[in-house]
């Protein structure tokens, strides 16, 4: 029984991983221009993301050289018939650490993303708590999917195939619910801005939310259809997926930053059951949709609103 051509594989991986890191780097320039020299006010845990993500994303690609290094030039493997197959075939020390960045990378995007959800909804805790807890049972299936290959030193086995199955599920559902949610309470908070009006303050910011939501949920269904099939090519495709986890968020910052849909995008920054003004989308701060003070009535944020509205009309 011939070898499968794992070199191939993993060589065809790595240059599809370059190819999307050099997006990477392009995006994260971008993003760290759009908030320190343009005058934005940035919530802390935005360049702090975007650091991190692409940190992640720079590690795994250099490990990957490593990686090619060891296993395309090493005398001792090379040396060997098929050794570099059989080199990208073992389980070693560096493709479990690659492994092991692509969850935390996952990890925090979806902390991220939780994060929104809870601002974005007027920081409601109760759904925060239930989304960290779906993520707190998919991080667990993930590292114990991660602990199987590392203990018995086997990619396609009937455990590990059962807990990549409902990794992936839960890890596709919770992006789809997040990306949803987050959208929904903009479109929502848009129509409830002015209701005068065709005009949703938030379009940039729903479009932008989901067309990268679909992105990365793409990177999913394409990494799960490769592993459940029992394709080879699963083993390297984590390789690109992380590249694809780390592009997501970094085009959405870039694209709301620097206004890629024709929106004017500035800050949202009102705090209450009303709206002061008319408010706009910048994901590079704290989003809220309603003001702390819960003082007003409701006639007053109906009236408010009126006059938010005869502002913009008498502004046009």
């Amino acid at each position: 029984m011939s070898l499968p051509a794992m070199d191939r594989i993993f060589v065809t991986s790595a240059w599809l991983q370059s190819i999307i890191y050099g997006v990477n780097c392009v995006l994260f320039g971008v993003c760290m221009y759009a908030m320190f020299h343009r005058h934005k006010r940035a919530h802390w845990t935005i360049p702090a993301s975007c650091i991190f993500h692409f940190s992640i994303a720079t590690a795994h690609n250099i490990l990957s050289l490593f990686y090619a290094l060891q296993g395309l030039t090493n005398p001792a493997i090379i040396s060997v018939p098929d050794g570099s197959i059989l080199y990208f075939l073992r389980i070693t020390a560096l493709s479990m650490t690659m492994s092991g960045l692509y969850i935390l990378n996952v990890l925090v995007l979806n902390l991220l993303l939780i994060w929104r959800l809870y601002l974005v909804w007027n920081r409601n805790l109760i759904l925060a708590i239930v989304m960290l807890i779906v993520e707190a049972v998919h991080l667990a299936i993930a590292i114990a999917s991660w602990a199987v290959i590392i203990r018995f030193g086997v990619v396609f086995s009937t455990t590990f195939e059962a807990l990549l199955k409902a990794c992936f599920t839960l890890n596709l559902a919770l992006t789809i619910s997040l990306t949803s949610g987050i959208a929904y309470r903009l479109w929502r908070a848009g129509k409830d801005v002015c209701g005068l009006t065709d005009h949703n303050a938030y379009r940039a910011a729903i479009y932008t939310i989901i067309e990268c939501g679909a992105i990365y949920t793409s990177s999913i269904v394409v990494l799960c259809a490769m592993n459940l099939s029992g394709s080879d090519v699963g083993i390297m495709a984590n390789y690109v997926g992380i590249q694809i986890a780390t592009l997501a968020p970094l085009l959405l910052i870039a694209s709301l930053s620097l206004d890629l849909h024709g929106e004017n995008n500035e800050t949202l920054n009102t705090m209450g059951p009303i709206f002061t003004q008319p408010v706009q989308v910048n994901i590079t701060e704290e989003i809220r949709t309603y003001p702390d003070d819960t003082t007003d009535s409701r006639p007053a944020w109906k009236n408010q609103r009126m006059r938010s509205c005869d502002d913009n009309e008498k502004g046009h």
